[in-house]
């Protein structure tokens, strides 16, 4: 081979290596917390909305219970299943709120909602889980939206038991604010990665059903304080559906020895390194949150 031909070979390789690489760094960008996602179907990130945002609908007022019939789209796919066994599972048309947990907590939907639950019916459709949140940020000196974010539920797809919709866009919001409170976002906050005009905002979280002590939990920690959601968890666990959370809220409110009745078995290990983490957080420098 001449000196030509093995120089020809060597650029040749180089050039591979680099297509390798650009190939390499689009993969990566394509990944949210480790895992593939198609930004057509799955988490969607809306720049500088810039509507005013209303905030809370108005109160749903229903004068005669028995007399009042919830509003229904009429959407109801055909059944891909024997005729036998669809039969068994018709549509619903209401939400299942059987006792009074819901009481002087029940609005009108908004554009926020409707979104969501079109997310969710979307994620079905795309074969996820029937779940999605949408997360806005609400400009606290004009009451404006200034950007939002959707996910729906990817536990399957991504094989992760925690991949509901609540978590995947809390994590998707707070890391591409950079933030991990979403209740209070100032603009002089050096870890900001988006853009902000005014001194501070915060979020607002839309969910197309009611979340799960976990989601319930996730949100909370991310310091959002208003939640809105619209099937109740009597609808999730409906059957067909079969999405129960109430075992699991009437479970943590139990002393952890009455749990093993529910298959449960918890244990408080005692060890002379236990406080270690806690007694290094609280006298050292990590970021309080």
């Amino acid at each position: 081979m001449s000196r030509l031909d093995r120089l020809k070979v060597s650029l040749m390789a180089l050039l591979t290596v680099a297509l390798t690489s650009v190939g390499s760094a689009n993969a990566v960008e394509k990944k949210m917390f480790g895992y593939e996602y198609n930004p057509a179907t799955d988490q969607v990130t809306h720049y500088d909305a810039d509507e005013p945002y209303v905030g809370a609908p108005e109160p749903l007022v229903i004068k005669d219970a028995f007399d009042y019939l919830q509003p229904w789209n009429g959407r109801c796919i055909e059944a891909k299943m024997p005729a036998d066994k669809a039969k068994l599972l018709p549509c619903q048309t209401s939400n299942i709120k059987p006792t009074m947990k819901y009481h002087g907590i029940q609005i009108k939907g908004n554009k926020w909602m409707h979104l969501a639950c079109d997310e969710a019916f979307k994620s079905v459709m795309n074969g996820g889980g029937p779940f999605s949140t949408v997360i806005v940020q609400i400009d606290d000196s004009n009451n404006r939206v200034m950007r939002y974010w959707i996910s729906h539920n990817h536990v399957t797809e991504w094989v992760d038991p925690t991949a509901h919709g609540e978590t995947t866009c809390i994590k998707q919001a707070c890391k591409e604010l950079g933030v991990f409170d979403l209740g209070h976002i100032r603009k002089d906050n050096p870890n900001l990665k988006l853009p902000q005009t005014c001194e501070t905002s915060h979020c607002d979280l839309y969910t197309s059903a009611e979340p799960c002590p976990m989601c319930y939990s996730a949100t909370r920690w991310a310091h959002i304080n208003t939640i809105y959601f619209a099937a109740t968890v009597y609808d999730a666990a409906a059957q067909g559906v079969n999405f129960g959370d109430e075992p699991q809220y009437a479970e943590l409110s139990l002393n952890y020895e009455d749990r093993p009745r529910l298959g449960v078995k918890c244990y408080q290990c005692t060890e002379d390194n236990s406080l270690d983490a806690f007694n290094a957080y609280k006298r050292g420098g990590s970021i309080k949150y």
